[in-house]
């Protein structure tokens, strides 16, 4: 299912690529899917979004995976416990059930991201998170 939910994420990603000219901002991509999972009811939403140079999601968790691909722009992505990782245009990432995450752009441009969540249903997508404490 992972493969699938990935493989979603990357043709989303590359229609809206194909679709926006270069100089115009990509289309609104909000679509939703309720899916069953044997945990029980699982909600897919896959998003386009957009954070400005210097922007960033803030420390987070989801009840559920979050898988993304970054069509343009340069973040980090910080997970609690592991290092910090560079993204670029073209690399994707998820980010499991409950794990603290925290995405910034430090790049020149506006950073955009299709991000799939596979979440439980009737949950709050997101919910913040402390920043954990570094070693």
């Amino acid at each position: 299912m992972r493969l699938v939910l990935a493989l979603t994420a990357l043709i989303a990603a590359q229609a809206v690529q194909a679709d926006a000219p270069a100089s115009a901002p990509p289309p609104p991509m909000d679509v939703h899917y309720d899916v069953p999972q044997d945990k029980g009811p699982q909600h897919v939403n896959t998003v386009l979004r957009v954070f400005p140079v210097g922007g960033g999601s803030g420390w987070h968790t989801h009840p559920g995976a979050e898988i993304a691909y970054l069509l343009e722009g340069e973040m980090t992505l910080e997970r609690a416990g592991q290092p910090t990782r560079t993204l670029r245009a073209g690399e994707s990432f998820m980010v499991p059930r409950g794990l603290a995450h925290n995405g910034a752009n430090i790049g020149k441009v506006p950073a955009r991201l299709v991000i799939t969540y596979v979440t439980d249903k009737d949950a709050p997508v997101r919910s913040p998170a402390p920043a954990p404490a570094k070693p």
